[in-house]
């Protein structure tokens, strides 16, 4: 049950993940009713999802302005190619950064930072100078930070769910 033989994941799998990522705190009995399972195949098809990788873990979603952090910005930076594997390891250590990405193109690294001020930010920037060329975009408002699955992922070329079973 899960995994079909071709990796992909059936129905029930994609529906298990959705109302995972909309409350991880679910129980396995409430989400066997929602699927039409007992809890204990709802519990292995969750340990098979998380021993194939597709589930990584579960996280707090924290709202950095209740927290102090209200301001948002995303960094595009620039590095040498020769110091990016240097640079990746120093950005891991600023904490202002909540999340980073190695990209592809004139940018060397995506950022992703909160901080408590207009002053703070202007601060990071400076600090992040030393490695290279930065362009910052500040977040004025979120549409949303993570799409959720919803059902299964639509095929491109026709619209329609992909990887149902014939």
């Amino acid at each position: 049950m899960g995994f079909r033989e071709d990796g992909f994941l059936d129905r029930t799998d994609w529906r298990i993940l959705a109302l995972l990522q909309k409350d991880a705190r679910i129980t396995y009995r409430e989400l066997g009713h929602a699927v039409g399972l007992s809890a204990p195949a709802v519990a292995e098809r969750i340990r098979k999802l998380e021993d194939r990788g597709v589930i990584r873990g579960y996280r707090v979603d924290i709202d950095w302005k209740n927290v102090g952090l209200p301001v948002e910005a995303f960094i595009r930076l620039t590095t040498p190619r020769e110091a990016s594997r240097r640079v990746s390891a120093q950005l891991q250590q600023i904490q202002e950064i909540m999340g980073c990405w190695r990209v592809a193109g004139p940018d060397s690294f995506i950022l992703r930072v909160g901080v408590s001020s207009m002053e703070h930010l202007e601060w990071l920037i400076d600090r992040l100078a030393r490695f290279g060329q930065s362009v910052t975009s500040i977040v004025l408002s979120t549409t949303f930070a993570e799409r959720l699955v919803e059902t299964l992922p639509m095929d491109w070329k026709t619209h329609s769910p992909s990887h149902e079973p014939s």
